[in-house]
This record gives C-alpha cells, sequence and structure tokens, in this order.
C-alpha cells in the first residue's frame, strides 16, 4: 500500500488535468486495502486551481527555490525593521527580478505540461510568491509544494520590531506600573534607610521642614518621571507615524510594481496578439494577391473568348452564304449525276440489243 505522503507527492506534482482521475484511483486503491482512513483523507485533496499547481510545478523544478524565497524576505523584513532605505531599495529589485523570472519560469513549465497561463493565471503566481516573500509561513507552504489556491499580501512585512536601545519604552500600562512602582520604592525608601536618614533632619529642622524636604523630592522625582515617559511616548508615537508611513509607501510600491508587472505581461500578450495579426495580415494579403491574379488572368481568357466569339459570329454569314452555294452545286451535281445515270443506262441496254444482234446474225452464216 502506498503511503499517504507518495500519493500527495504523487498527485500533486502530477499533470493538472487528470488529477481528478488519478486522486479516484488513489482513493479506490485505499478502500481496496481496507484503509478507509487514508481513503477519507484522500478523498479530501483538493484540486488546485491553475497558478497554484504551476507554483507547485515550479518549486518542484527547483528544490533550491524555497530556501531562495526564504533566505531573501528574511532579508527584506529585516531591512524594513532597521528603516535600511539603500538595504530595501536593492532587495526589491532583487525581489522584482526573482519574481519576475519565476513567473516567466512558470509559464514555460505549464507550456511543457500542456497548460497555458492565463494572464490573470500568471498574476496569481506572482501574487502568491511574492506573499511567500512577505510571509514566512506562505513561503513553508509554497515550499511543499501542495498548494491548492494562490495567496496574495498586501504590503510588505510586519510591524518592524523595535530596536534594542528602546525595548525599555513599556505599552501605556507598563508605563503606569512602571511608574507606580518608582513611587512605591521612594515610599519604601521614606519608610526604611531613607527615614532613618531623615529624622535627624526633622529634630535639626523640625517636622515640618522635613516634610517639606521630602515633599519637595518626590515630587522632582515625579516629575522627571512623568517628563521622561511623555518623551518616551512622544517617540513611540512618532516610530508608530514613521512607521505607518513606511508600510504605506512600500503598499504603494508593490501596487506599482504590481501594475508594472502586469502591464508588463498585457505589453507581452499584446505584443504576441500583435504578431499574430501581422502573420495573418500578411497571409491574407497573399491570398488577396493570388486572388486578384487569378482573377486578371481569367478576364484576360474571357476577353480572347469574347474575341473569338466575336469573330465567330462576324464569320457566320459569310459561312452561310458558302454553305447555301455548296447546297446548290451538290444538287446540280446530283442532277447530272443522275441524267449521266439515265444516260448509262439508256446506253448500256441499247450495247446489249447490239450484242444480241451480231449474236443472232452470227448465227445465221453458213
Amino acid at each position: 500500500m502506498t503511503s499517504l505522503d507518495d500519493v500527495v507527492d504523487e498527485l500533486y506534482g502530477g499533470t493538472l488535468d487528470d488529477f481528478v482521475a488519478r486522486r479516484d484511483a488513489a482513493v479506490r486503491a485505499a478502500k481496496a486495502a481496507k484503509d478507509r482512513e487514508v481513503a477519507g483523507r484522500i478523498a479530501s485533496l483538493r484540486k488546485p486551481t491553475v497558478a497554484a499547481w504551476a507554483v507547485n510545478v515550479l518549486v518542484r523544478d527547483d528544490p533550491s527555490l524555497a530556501d531562495a524565497l526564504r533566505d531573501l524576505g528574511e532579508g527584506m523584513r529585516d531591512a524594513e525593521r532597521t528603516l535600511d532605505g539603500p538595504a530595501l531599495r536593492e532587495l526589491g529589485k532583487q525581489r522584482r527580478a526573482l519574481v519576475s523570472g519565476l513567473v516567466a519560469r512558470a509559464r514555460r513549465l505549464a507550456a511543457d505540461g500542456g497548460q497555458k497561463l492565463s494572464t490573470a493565471a500568471a498574476q496569481e503566481v506572482e501574487h502568491t510568491l511574492t506573499a511567500a516573500l512577505a510571509d514566512p509561513g506562505v513561503a513553508d507552504a509554497v515550499a511543499a509544494g501542495t498548494l491548492t489556491h494562490g495567496t496574495e499580501h498586501v504590503g510588505f512585512g510586519a510591524a518592524p520590531a523595535v530596536p534594542d536601545d528602546r525595548e525599555a519604552v513599556l505599552p501605556e500600562s507598563g508605563g503606569n506600573a512602571a511608574r507606580s512602582t518608582g513611587r512605591e520604592e521612594r515610599a519604601s525608601g521614606r519608610g526604611g534607610a531613607g527615614g532613618a536618614a531623615a529624622r535627624p533632619r526633622a529634630r535639626d529642622g523640625g517636622p515640618e521642614r522635613a516634610h517639606r524636604t521630602a515633599r519637595t523630592s518626590d515630587g522632582a522625582s515625579d516629575g522627571a518621571s512623568a517628563a521622561q515617559t511623555r518623551e518616551h511616548e512622544r517617540r513611540e508615537k512618532e516610530r508608530e507615524r514613521l512607521r505607518r508611513r513606511h508600510e504605506q509607501a512600500v503598499a504603494a510600491r508593490e501596487a506599482a510594481e504590481a501594475d508594472l508587472e502586469r502591464a508588463r505581461t498585457r505589453h507581452e500578450d499584446t505584443a504576441a496578439a500583435e504578431q499574430q495579426a501581422v502573420a495573418a495580415l500578411e497571409d491574407a494579403e497573399t491570398t488577396s494577391a493570388q486572388a486578384y491574379a487569378a482573377e486578371e488572368e481569367l478576364v484576360r481568357a474571357l476577353a480572347d473568348v469574347r474575341r473569338r466569339l466575336a469573330d465567330a459570329r462576324a464569320a457566320l454569314p459569310r459561312v452561310d452564304e458558302t454553305l447555301v452555294a455548296a447546297r446548290a452545286r451538290a444538287r446540280e451535281h446530283e442532277k447530272a449525276v443522275r441524267a449521266a445515270a439515265r444516260e448509262l443506262d439508256r446506253a448500256t441496254k441499247a450495247a446489249d440489243r447490239a450484242r444480241d444482234q451480231e449474236r443472232r446474225a452470227s448465227d445465221e452464216l453458213p
């Protein structure tokens, strides 16, 4: 009995058109082996879309592709977290070149597998590869080579992490807790060793002076802590504003690049269609020229026939006159022949009579 992993690998690594037939055959084989659980899991495997199938073929054709997507995606996320503009621009160029090259390769591999990638399917392949660069989870799904549908990622990466020198900035609730903890420590200090030191000052300057001194010190400390907190909050808000603006800029750039890639694909498709139209036009022009040449030849032949017909019609009266004359001469000759025949008959009879007379005369001789 073939394992489930082998069945999955065979299904998603094969051709797309007969996916359902191969899946059904695997289900029947599992049922024949009395393994209904595996049969049920195989039956639940979904047929991939054309774009998902193309991505599966792509990563199966080049196993190193998954690592390349992970490495480039991690590099872009690092550059984004640190707001490294030059690195982002360079990695963005690498991303565009990689995705564009992979989409072209997916088109070729799909054609080799008897499947044509439409413009929409090619865009879905592009979006899926872009999402794999942005999201490690999508990259793992792509690397498995068992996608059933494409995916899309808007923008790039998650929110940038706070650098090491800012990790002490806490959220609002944490900051309040930190401030209250500081006040508790100061209060504890006044009740502990600090309080023991304050009591002699109270004896020197009196309880009221010691109280004012402690209150002033505590107020100054609270004021400094509040100022630091406000400064941290201001910086955090500024960082958040810059991060959002950067994310919007990255999203706009990604959208512009996607539009550019789609425009390039449309241009390529249009150029191919134009070439086909030009070839069809050339064929049509050749056929038209041949038809016109044949028409001219027929027109010339028709003109020649018409001339010959006109000559024949012009000759008809003369031919008719000649025919009439010939018929008249033939009748005259026929009369002459009949007359000669009658004359010949008379001469023959006369000759016969003469011969009879000669014979009788000869018989009468002594």
